[in-house]
């Protein structure tokens, strides 16, 4: 059995019971990845093949037949976490060969919320008694006592600061746990030179041991168009214009 791993669409890191961080992924092209998938085993007449596409809630599904379905795993994500979490959990249990990890992850989940006054006194208060060093500066900074509780919706009577902590990293989790996985990495740059953007998507493709890597700018990105660049062993093999080829073209050069 032929086991292939496909993520797709933007997280969604919740603030409060009713606003959320989110981005402007749709997973349009981890379908269009999964469609390439198809194409590529029916021309070949191959059946011995399953995918496990992990997806968020706002990620583009299509209808699949019965005969499809059949080959196909759907996991639901929301969050930086369970992404984490799912990938980690597959990766143990399954051994798979290819794994596209398309998906935009936020690198930032909410920490809390703090009325911007509220975290003034305390910081005056720092100073009062005389603990106004970095260490204790740094610890009110990432724990204020008057933080907001998040389980309610934050009131907009006043203004406030919104902390932020990074997320973990699901890419380099992919190879620790399936060192043998062939792994394709994504890189979006926004308002770079194709040098610099190379340059990160390379430097993208060491760090997590990516076979492949697809380079793009958002510059690039629109409802009905998408360029990206191919990278193998920091150079580039392909170039390829719309969601679609894009896909054939991951596929094709992923299978090779």
């Amino acid at each position: 059995m032929i086991n292939i791993a496909i993520s797709a669409g933007g997280t969604s890191e919740p603030i409060d019971g009713i606003r959320k961080i989110t981005n402007i992924s749709t997973g349009s092209l981890g379908w269009h990845c999964l469609e390439a998938v198809f194409a590529y085993f029916t021309a070949r007449s191959e059946k011995n093949f399953h995918i496990h596409y992990i997806h968020t809630e706002n990620a583009i599904i299509k209808p699949l037949d019965k005969t499809d379905l059949q080959h196909v795993t759907f996991i639901p994500v929301t969050n930086a976490e369970s992404v984490y979490q799912a990938v980690d959990k597959l990766t143990k249990e399954i051994s798979i060969d290819y794994f596209i990890h398309s998906m935009a992850i936020s690198d930032f989940t909410f920490s809390y919320a703090v009325n911007i006054h509220k975290l003034s006194e305390e910081i005056e208060a720092l100073q009062k008694v005389g603990e106004f060093t970095d260490d204790h500066v740094r610890s009110l900074l990432e724990n204020p006592q008057s933080k907001l509780s998040a389980d309610e919706k934050i009131s907009s009577d006043s203004d406030i600061i919104i902390g932020l902590k990074r997320t973990k990293k699901v890419m380099p989790l992919i190879k620790q746990n399936n060192p043998n996985t062939f792994l394709v990495g994504f890189k979006l740059l926004r308002d770079v030179s194709e040098s610099k953007l190379l340059q990160v998507a390379n430097q993208t493709a060491e760090k997590n041991s990516c076979n492949l890597v697809l380079a793009n700018q958002l510059s690039a990105i629109s409802e009905t168009n998408h360029q990206g660049i191919l990278i193998k062993n920091g150079e580039i093999i392909e170039r390829a214009e719309g969601k679609k080829e894009i896909a054939k073209v991951i596929v094709e050069k992923m299978m090779k």
